[in-house]
């Protein structure tokens, strides 16, 4: 009885850890974490990569975006990097090329066959002149400050690569209010991440590293993911700059959710077995807390839940139930509450109310259940072996 006990208080203070322990504490330094002075004259020469695969309905939109960022003109390039597209994609790049009179400069590089994101930014990576590289998607849009605020991070030979803040355009939707919920975590993770050690990964839609330090894995799926683990496993810090926002839209219905959290899901395992021996013998605060508090925890949050209830039967009991569940759920509430504040101090966004809305709580534990269900949905295809490293796109994203 006692281990039984034992196991379920564990499994609790995991679950308790994952959701809203481990977010507290990061949202506690972030808080007390002072903004970095900033050596603006440092405009080093960046290469940006813009994978596409038949993106003819924003490519157009993208390359105008790029093209006006706020950046010494002659200090960058666009490389858009195309993968078997079989629409107009490259016949608007190649009309962009043309009209294009002035810098920076705007190249098209073909990779006749389609073979996935992480073969597509190496392709990009050997045709680009600069030493920092950025790689972006075809449907985001920058807002132009996105290098002026990122490249002097890179003044500090320590820093490896720096990401960017994601942003939702269409937050008025269940899914897309449950996701721009999500993401304001994530950004008061990566801030308080980013100023103990280093931010636990960045974003595939915005995140800039140094071209000699890391290639892309072809045979993974989250490349972006495992970029940041190599990165830190050869010392180097990552960054995070919240003042360089990207927009992107987020899904707008099940199915595309479950279509692109699946994908970011298989990733994440495929790197947690890929990357074993830096989380058994951890070495940094990255490999001890930051990652398995991070990602690893998510990835086994839905076997814990799915376990409670077992111990719950096994132990039969139903004065240590009871304890149990109302502890559990005190806890959990408590440290909910003072993550929500914590949230709307940092954010500081019109859109936030301060304090804590009820009327939100069923939107985010519906948002919490899906994700608990597309994990166990990347188990079962990781298992069996149905996944591919060619991303696929999700039609309600491309929707700017």
């Amino acid at each position: 009885m006692f281990l039984l006990v034992f196991i379920l208080y564990f499994l609790s203070f995991l679950i308790i850890w994952q959701f809203v322990g481990y977010p507290t504490l990061m949202a506690l330094i972030a808080r007390r974490t002072k903004v970095k002075p900033k050596d603006y004259s440092y405009q080093p020469f960046v290469s940006i990569l813009v994978p596409t695969y038949n993106e003819e309905n924003v490519i157009g939109n993208r390359i105008e975006n790029l093209i006006h960022l706020d950046y010494m003109d002659d200090n960058y390039e666009i490389i858009i990097v195309d993968s078997g597209s079989n629409d107009l994609t490259r016949d608007i790049v190649r009309k962009k090329i043309k009209e294009n009179t002035r810098k920076p400069e705007l190249k098209l590089i073909i990779e006749n066959k389609r073979n996935g994101k992480a073969s597509a930014i190496n392709y990009g990576k050997n045709h680009a002149k600069g030493d920092i590289i950025l790689v972006t998607d075809a449907n985001s849009i920058f807002k132009r400050n996105v290098l002026k605020e990122m490249m002097p991070h890179f003044n500090d030979p320590k820093i490896g690569a720096v990401g960017g803040k994601y942003t939702l355009p269409n937050y008025d939707t269940l899914i897309t209010s449950s996701n721009q919920f999500y993401l304001d975590i994530e950004y008061i993770m990566r801030k308080g991440e980013s100023s103990i050690d280093s931010a636990c990964l960045f974003h595939g839609e915005i995140n800039a590293w140094r071209k000699n330090i890391v290639n892309a894995d072809i045979g993974i799926v989250s490349e972006d993911l495992d970029m940041a683990i190599q990165i830190r496993k050869k010392k180097y810090k990552i960054e995070y700059e919240p003042k360089a926002i990207n927009y992107e839209p987020a899904p707008t219905s099940i199915e595309d959710q479950i279509i692109q959290r699946k994908r970011n899901s298989i990733g994440t395992i495929k790197n947690i077995f890929k990357h074993m021996d830096y989380w058994l013998f951890p070495r940094d605060i990255y490999s001890l807390v930051i990652f398995p508090s991070h990602k690893g925890l998510v990835m086994f949050s839905p076997f814990i839940l799915i376990a409670i209830p077992i111990l719950y039967f096994l132990i039969m009991d139903l004065q240590t139930i009871v304890t149990h569940f109302m502890l559990v759920l005190i806890n959990f509430t408590m440290l909910f509450l003072v993550l929500n504040h914590l949230k709307s101090k940092i954010i500081k966004s019109s859109r936030l109310k301060s304090g804590f809305s009820f009327k939100s709580l069923p939107k985010i534990v519906f948002y919490v259940l899906l994700n608990e269900y597309i994990v166990l949905l990347a188990w079962k295809d990781f298992i069996f072996g149905r996944y591919s490293v060619l991303w696929d796109k999700v039609e309600s994203t491309r929707e700017l």
